[in-house]
């Protein structure tokens, strides 16, 4: 018999082949590897084992950027996350209840409160960075989804932005997040998609494998998958054009072969990423960016 932990965390099956060997080329937390294996039931990606909680505490301490909201990048991303509710109006306007789990330092809480709607609540592993967002007036959990307990049907939407590659048991939360959506309520994804060019050409210096961070990682044929295991229907699926990926990688591969030259492509990161968009453009046009915004929804009754 195969060890629950070393089953497939969508589908459960216990047979999978060898992707990649990673490393943390993100943040160099640990000089371990981690082996990405592809599931033969479903096609998922995953670390495998998972790695342990003393190694995942030490990926998300001080430093890990999206937990942080200063300087050029917090600016970056504040806009960004401001430009999303502006065009995702009719899931989060108000009346609609909003809940972002994986809520980080609460951006995105705040710009879809600053648009009208009061009824918004986050949930967030991280308690350096739930404080923050406590401390900015939100309504913040700490912990996972499950440790919420939310009533059944609570809410009209719920938000997973770069939230379902980091959770230990992607199929139970999407279970958890079908059960606290109403009928006819939305679940809205951003995350990376394995299906993309960049995955492909990038390969270990794609920043959407993220290890140790990332425990599994997703195309958009395998969140169909699991979404609908769930008993979610996919609506909407966006790719999305932003150079970020291959800005990163090209520095990634820097550090690598030629170190000297990665504090200056450091400086140059946010005018590396505008130049590498149209490279991202082409993906997007295609349907194979590296990046994906979801849009899923839950069966009236």
């Amino acid at each position: 018999m195969i060890d629950a932990a070393f089953r497939c965390p969508v589908c459960a099956s216990g047979d999978c082949t060898p992707h990649l060997t990673l490393t943390d080329r993100m943040f160099v937390t640990t000089d371990a590897v981690f082996p990405l294996v592809r599931c033969s039931g479903c096609g998922l990606l995953r670390l495998h084992p998972q790695p342990d909680a003393a190694t995942l505490d030490v990926a998300y301490g001080r430093g890990y950027t999206p937990h942080e909201r200063s300087g050029l990048s917090g600016r970056a991303k504040s806009w960004l996350e401001r430009r999303s509710v502006r065009k995702l109006q009719r899931y989060l306007a108000a009346p609609r209840a909003v809940l972002d789990v994986g809520c980080a330092t609460g951006d995105l809480l705040l710009a879809i409160r600053d648009t009208g709607n009061p009824n918004v609540t986050g949930v967030e592993t991280g308690h350096d960075a739930a404080e923050v967002a406590r401390a900015r007036g939100l309504d913040v959990r700490i912990g996972d989804l499950q440790d919420a307990a939310f009533a059944d049907a609570a809410f009209d939407t719920v938000i997973l932005s770069h939230t379902i590659e980091h959770v230990p048991d992607p199929a139970a939360t999407l279970a958890e997040v079908a059960r606290v959506l109403r009928p006819g309520g939305a679940l809205i994804l951003w995350l990376p998609n394995v299906e993309s060019i960049e995955a492909r050409l990038l390969r270990s210096y794609w920043i959407g494998y993220d290890a140790p961070r990332h425990l599994t990682t997703f195309g958009v044929s395998t969140l169909r998958n699991a979404l609908a295991r769930a008993g979610l229907t996919v609506a909407d699926v966006r790719h999305e054009a932003v150079g970020l990926e291959w800005a990163w990688a090209l520095r990634l591969f820097a550090r690598d072969r030629l170190p000297a030259a990665e504090p200056l492509l450091r400086r140059l990161h946010p005018l590396l990423i505008i130049a590498a968009t149209p490279l991202a453009a082409v993906g997007a046009l295609v349907g194979r960016s590296g990046r994906v915004r979801v849009t899923a929804v839950k069966p009236e009754e």
